[in-house]
Formats: C-alpha cells, structure tokens, sequence
C-alpha cells in the first residue's frame, strides 16, 4: 500500500513539475520539436525543480523525528501515562499462593449477610 502512495506522490510532483517547465519555456509551436532554446529551457527548468524537491524531502527526513519527538513529548504533557500501583509483596517478592477457596467463602459470606435481617 506504501508502494502505491509513494508512486502517486512521485507522479504528483512530475506532472507538476511537467506542466510547470512546458508553460514557462515552450513558446512557440510552429513544430513539433523543441528549439534549442526551448530545449535549454525544459532542462534547466526540469533539472531545478529535481534539485528543489530532493532539498526538501532531505530537510524533511532530518526535521520530521524531532517535529514526531516533540509531539509526543506534548501528548505526554497533557495525558501523562497511568501508573499502576503494584503490591509490596510482588517487589520485593514475598508473595503467596491464592487460597482456592477464597471465592467459595467470599460467596459464603455474601449469602450470610444478605440472609440476615435488615435492621
């Protein structure tokens, strides 16, 4: 999907860059070949606007970590991360094995308050 995107932004900036040099430099259309001056021109032209994007798309991978870095910095800022409280006893490592029948008596117990008459 990558591959795709990537090839419909790269025939963006070419068509762009097509249209842009053919209206500044193809004046005349007396033939169906370029004049040498036309020809110059297209080529500078096509030349300076490779130039241009292979400059921006350089400073964009130097700048777009530290503009993602920051981002998160800021999403940090406003959400800071839930920190769960964790038992002593699973740090320092004291802990004990569940007794299995800690649901029956819980549900024992909540059957012998809920029998008890309400005052």
């Amino acid at each position: 999907m990558d591959a795709l995107k990537n090839f419909k932004d790269f025939l963006l900036v070419f068509n762009t860059m097509s249209e842009t040099c053919f209206t500044r430099c193809v004046n005349t259309f007396q033939t169906r070949e370029l004049t040498e001056d036309e020809d110059r021109c297209v080529e500078l032209c096509s030349n300076k606007n490779i130039r241009v994007n292979h400059k921006i798309m350089s400073v964009y991978m130097e700048v777009q970590p530290l503009i993602v870095q920051k981002r998160i910095e800021e999403m940090e800022k406003l959400n800071p991360p839930a920190t769960e409280s964790v038992p002593e006893s699973v740090v320092t490592g004291n802990y004990t094995q569940p007794d299995n029948n800690t649901t029956a008596d819980s549900e024992n117990v909540s059957q012998t308050t809920s029998s008890q008459p309400q005052p």
